[in-house]
């Protein structure tokens, strides 16, 4: 009988010592479990710049400013058209101030600028700001030497508008140092009347290079080059043929027609628009 329950004794004393042993090692060596949980990683968002309610355009400047030779229905030149274009393709509401005087010189146009009280008003709240100038400064040029001008000659006055051109550019920026300024070139339209000078269309190329490189000095001052706008081989056959530019006012063969300012328009518009992080927002 004694045995017997000293058997039984040891026997439960191995059960015992070996589930506690089963578990001080499952305890040690058993693997943590990890449950993952998935985030949503929030993409910081863009940011975006606030459009203006409102745009203002200032364009100074001659004869091509003020719209002459466009039809009375459209009227204002590229102007109104630009206007238009700005405010359809941007859904903002646009207002233009036209300060374009048929026959200014350079000269004239800064006499202008220094004295114009409206325009000293204007200046600073435009968005845009456009100018159009030069133009009678070669036909005061054509003027004085008549037919015997020389592409030398015209060279010779585009080195002095140059000048005249970083002044003007400098007064406007006195008024407005943020908004972008687009210069529009000359063109030729003279290709009737000047048939006789000797490389007449690399003067005016010339005259549109200078404007350029005095543009290029200043910050945000974009030039527009619209000197084969009215002229390539196709259009001056037809002023071989009825000695007319069919893009040009029939009454001065100068300043362009309602097409004519169409195509200058898109011009413009297309600088304006490929710079619209410069004026478009806040």
């Amino acid at each position: 009988m004694k045995k017997k329950s000293i058997w039984i004794v040891v026997i439960l004393v191995l059960l015992i010592a070996g589930g506690t042993g089963y578990y001080f090692f499952n305890k040690k060596t058993a693997q943590p479990v990890v449950t993952q949980v998935k985030s949503d990683k929030v993409k910081p968002k863009k940011k975006v710049d606030p459009k203006k309610k409102k745009i203002s355009i200032v364009a100074i400047g001659d004869s091509l400013t003020e719209g002459i030779g466009d039809s009375k229905k459209i009227g204002g030149g590229y102007v109104t058209r630009l206007q238009s274009k700005v405010q359809n393709n941007f859904d903002v509401e646009t207002h233009s101030h036209n300060y374009g005087v048929s026959g200014d010189t350079s000269s004239q146009i800064m006499a202008r600028i220094k004295s114009d009280k409206k325009m000293h008003q204007d200046l600073p709240k435009a968005d845009i700001i456009t100018v159009t100038v030069g133009g009678n400064d070669f036909m005061h040029l054509l003027q004085r030497k008549g037919i015997d001008l020389t592409a030398g000659q015209i060279a010779d006055e585009q080195k002095k508008f140059d000048v005249r051109l970083n002044k003007l550019l400098s007064d406007i920026r006195n008024y407005n140092q943020n908004a972008p300024i687009y210069l529009i070139g000359i063109y030729n339209p003279f290709s009737i009347y000047l048939s006789n000078v000797k490389n007449a269309k690399i003067a005016f190329i010339n005259w549109n290079k200078g404007s350029a490189q005095v543009a290029s000095k200043f910050d945000k001052v974009y030039f527009v080059d619209i000197n084969n706008l009215y002229q390539n081989k196709k259009i001056d056959k037809v002023v071989e043929k009825k000695g007319v530019n069919p893009y040009l006012y029939k009454k001065d063969h100068f300043h362009p027609n309602a097409v004519g300012y169409d195509m200058m328009t898109q011009k413009v518009f297309e600088k304006v628009s490929g710079t619209k992080k410069e004026w478009l927002f806040k």
